[in-house]
């Protein structure tokens, strides 16, 4: 049901039903980014099986190089609107009209870069891929502030729902380009397809309109906030794309390719999931400002959520990664599989690390977050040269060291100014942590021992129920860690309540 238009500017402020609006918004978002998660799986599977590991090597580059632009667009403007107390429609204005210009900037700029892009790669394909896909960046800054305040008043089932159908839109519309023949420009358009999707989504969820800009002192402070959280966020998506532009520079498109959808794969399975609670965590902890001690119990309740089911998917997903990528993409994409299986042992820790956003916002402090992001880039740059001359493999086993090099202090960190902790951090995930790690050693030995002869169907039956019996009989059976599960049934019991109203 659509918001009314007070409500976006409403003040904010803890509420008896806060925590209810929080887990139920969380519950919304990992809902429906899992169902978009598993659109996108689908779409791998079916491009996958029509393209090339060229095609998705092109595109993959030019992915990589404009990964940044939608934080560009953002500048850190959602995250400001979510966590002031008190916003006016002459803000959003401000706000929507700098986002859309900014779109508009960015767009231009990478279609002018195509010859550029094309000639640092030595691939004349690469100038047409930037032209049209700068559409995207356009199409992005007019729904940002429609989308903020979608997640002001925590309506995140509706976004739930526009991001999903504009997923669909846009793997339908790839599908049927690559079954044309057009190759790569399937993987070109698909986004472009999805971004328009999302921009009238959020207009026809969200009856806000712009109007005439103001620029106040709150503007500026805003944007002030909103420059603190683009730093970051620009590092940190540079950081996510450097693997793809490092090896597009050294090896051919077919590795990167390989590196893509593996990449792919573990994103909608583990990473865009957990990465779409920001601003479930970023709303509903900046309402407890005012109450530092509930501020602190509900992240440590949170997190020790997280790490009770995010824990044992990390662990499952890199025992079977190997074979259900076979089994999905095809013999083709063996290399993917073992990158992926890989990839997966940073799902045992990189919840923490994306965890320190909520806090860092929640706190208002967005300028440690600016200055813990310089710090983690530096990490993962010398990771990722450590592993380049060993390939796509050397890179991946680089990041993951890296990521469980920074994940624990990165939460420490941000939660100082809130008194948060390294003994909460490690009593919220400790438990979790210990079965997950003792799950994936065992499953990885029976994988090598006892199951090489099996079906790869019944293998990886046999190697994710092993993962999760061992899990849950050290977690659950041993440690008596069962809060988590309350809380899953009672979020279930609260959906199923609403569905019969």
């Amino acid at each position: 049901m659509t918001a009314s238009l007070g409500s976006y500017f409403a003040d904010l402020k803890a509420s008896a039903d806060l925590g209810r609006l929080a887990k139920r918004g969380g519950a919304a978002s990992v809902a429906g980014v899992y169902g978009n998660g598993v659109l996108q799986i689908v779409g791998i599977i079916v491009l996958a099986r029509l393209l090339t590991p060229e095609d998705f090597g092109l595109a993959a580059i030019v992915m990589a190089l404009m990964r940044f632009a939608p934080l560009l667009i953002d500048f850190g403007t959602a995250d400001a609107t979510i966590q002031r107390s008190r916003i006016t429609p002459g803000h959003s204005s401000t706000l929507f009209w700098l986002n859309s210009g900014i779109g508009l900037a960015v767009a231009a700029g990478l279609a002018a870069c195509g010859p550029l892009i094309a000639w640092l790669y030595h691939e004349p394909r690469l100038q047409g891929i930037a032209g049209w896909s700068a559409v995207t960046f356009a199409l992005t800054g007019v729904s940002v502030q429609h989308l903020s305040l979608l997640r002001r008043t925590m309506q995140f089932g509706a976004i739930a729902k526009i991001q999903f159908l504009s997923a669909l839109a846009g793997l339908v519309v790839a599908v049927l380009i690559a079954r044309s023949g057009y190759g790569y420009w399937a993987l070109v358009f698909r986004p472009v397809v999805s971004a328009a999707g999302i921009a009238a989504g959020a207009w026809l969820a969200c009856s806000w309109r712009p109007g005439r800009p103001v620029f106040d002192a709150e503007v500026k402070s805003m944007v002030h906030f909103g420059m603190h959280v683009l730093s970051f966020s620009i590092i940190a998506s540079m950081m996510r794309v450097a693997d793809r532009l490092a090896l597009g520079l050294v090896y051919a498109p077919r590795e990167v390719g390989y590196f893509q959808n593996a990449q792919n794969m573990y994103d909608n399975a583990f990473l865009v999931p957990v990465d779409q609670l920001h601003g479930v965590g970023s709303a509903g902890l900046s309402k407890l400002r005012s109450d530092p001690r509930a501020l602190r119990q509900k992240y440590e309740t949170t997190l020790s959520t997280m790490a009770f089911f995010v824990m044992p998917t990390a662990a499952i997903l890199s025992v079977t990664g190997q074979d259900v990528t076979v089994m999905l993409l095809g013999e083709t994409w063996g290399t993917s599989g073992l990158l992926l299986s890989l990839m997966a042992l940073r799902g045992f820790v990189e919840f923490i690390e994306l965890s320190q956003g909520w806090l860092h916002v929640a706190s208002g402090r967005a300028d440690r977050w600016k200055n813990w992001g310089f710090l983690t880039a530096a990490v993962r740059v010398i990771a990722i040269i450590a592993g380049l001359p060993f390939g796509a493999k050397g890179v991946v086993i680089a990041l993951v060291v890296a990521s469980w090099l920074v994940a624990f202090p990165s939460a420490i960190y941000a939660g100082r100014p809130l008194g948060i902790g390294a003994a909460l951090v490690f009593r919220a995930v400790g438990g979790p942590l210990l079965g997950a790690a003792i799950a994936v050693a065992a499953g990885w030995w029976l994988q090598s021992i006892f199951l090489e002869a099996y079906s790869t169907p019944l293998r990886i039956f046999l190697s994710a129920s092993l993962c999760g019996s061992i899990y849950l009989l050290i977690v659950v059976g041993l440690l008596r860690i069962t809060q988590p599960i309350g809380i899953a049934v009672r979020l279930v019991q609260d959906f199923g309540a609403a569905a019969q109203r």
